[in-house]
């Protein structure tokens, strides 16, 4: 199986970075928790490297590469010796077969028009989504030969059912007599794949391809957030601001922020530092080029027109550092019957561009 380079940019559907950030506004728990078991971090790391090594031009069709390659575009270090962690293999194997029986819901922004001044109009809701329609594994033998699983009795292969769909076939682990290997829970344990295969689900598909649901991503941006999957909130945070639309200022209240970072704890100190660290990590990364600006409570002064108050709390603002800049104006989105404005504003004065 030949090496495959990942491309520098490509597509990936808008709803796997910005999906957290549209259930945490609309307080859509239950989809969010289920997101979140599913599409953990190392999860989107792995799909956006899939996608990085996928022809563009071939979404519908099945593609395949070393378990080495996909582990190398996720930002995965060798070791001294020159190969990857066991670990890295089998956590890409597994997040693989996860993501090909699971089903869950995304928030997507979709064409649904145009508005009465000519300007595009959107559809945003749930929809529930299959990524992998297919994926399996692909085996070498000493000789760098591909092996015919389906030369091999079925009996003699590891089985894995699929909610849909033929079930997957796997090569045992055997040691050295040959004698099959075992999971202290007594299942057979599978060999280490050369390289797997899979086919994108045709919705994903179809969210990748169209230019008005999809986003540009980068290859260097995947292993930054490599670094940082010990570091949920910070990991959270860069894919958040990555995947803003818009390049202005990104406006965010203090409970807001910690509901889309995923901190939890009660102890306000502990709260801030890890708003802090992340952050920091941002800045320190270039994915933000400027340090945030923290407007205290009571920093905006009520409205002439109206008399209230338009931010009550502590706010945080920050843009997107200029390189991973380029995002379109997010569109006027048409949510619940109401068209809902969804542009960032400018700075010092954002015009609804806040989540919260």
């Amino acid at each position: 199986m030949k090496t495959k380079e990942a491309r520098s940019s490509f597509l990936v559907p808008r709803a796997v970075g910005r999906s957290e950030a549209d259930m945490v506004r609309r307080g859509l728990n239950e989809q969010l928790d289920l997101f979140r078991e599913i599409l953990t971090p190392p999860a989107q790391l792995q799909v956006l490297a899939m996608l990085a090594l996928s022809d563009p031009k071939q979404l519908d069709k099945a593609a395949s590469a070393k378990v080495a390659d996909i582990a190398r575009t996720m930002g995965h270090e060798p070791t001294a010796s020159g190969r990857l962690s066991g670990h890295a293999y089998e956590d890409i194997e597994e997040t693989g077969l996860k993501l090909r029986r699971k089903s869950f819901d995304v928030f997507v922004r979709e064409p649904s028009g145009k508005t009465r001044d000519g300007r595009r109009k959107y559809s945003a809701g749930i929809v529930n989504l299959s990524i992998l329609q297919e994926f399996g594994f692909l085996y070498e033998d000493e000789e760098g030969r591909p092996i015919n699983l389906d030369e091999i009795p079925k009996e003699d292969l590891v089985k894995y059912e699929a909610v849909e769909g033929p079930p997957l076939y796997a090569i045992p682990m055997t040691d050295a007599k040959g004698n099959v290997l075992k999971n202290k829970d007594g299942k057979v344990r599978r060999r280490q794949a050369n390289g797997v295969i899979w086919r994108w689900a045709s919705r994903f598909a179809e969210l990748t391809k169209n230019k008005e649901t999809a986003w540009i991503f980068y290859q260097d941006a995947i292993k930054i957030l490599r670094r940082y999957l010990h570091h949920p909130a910070a990991f959270k945070l860069m894919m958040l601001t990555l995947f803003w639309k818009g390049d202005q200022l990104i406006e965010m209240g203090h409970e807001k922020l910690v509901a889309h970072l995923d901190i939890l704890g009660k102890d306000r100190n502990q709260v801030n530092n890890a708003i802090d660290a992340a952050f920091k990590a941002a800045f320190d990364e270039r994915i933000i080029d400027k340090s945030v600006q923290i407007r205290p409570a009571g920093y905006y002064k009520p409205t002439k027109k109206t008399g209230k108050e338009r931010r009550k709390g502590t706010v945080y603002q920050w843009r997107r550092a200029a390189r991973w800049r380029g995002g379109r104006v997010l569109p006027i989105v048409q949510a619940d019957g109401q068209l809902e404005g969804y542009n960032e504003g400018k700075v010092d004065k954002p015009k609804g561009g806040s989540l919260d």
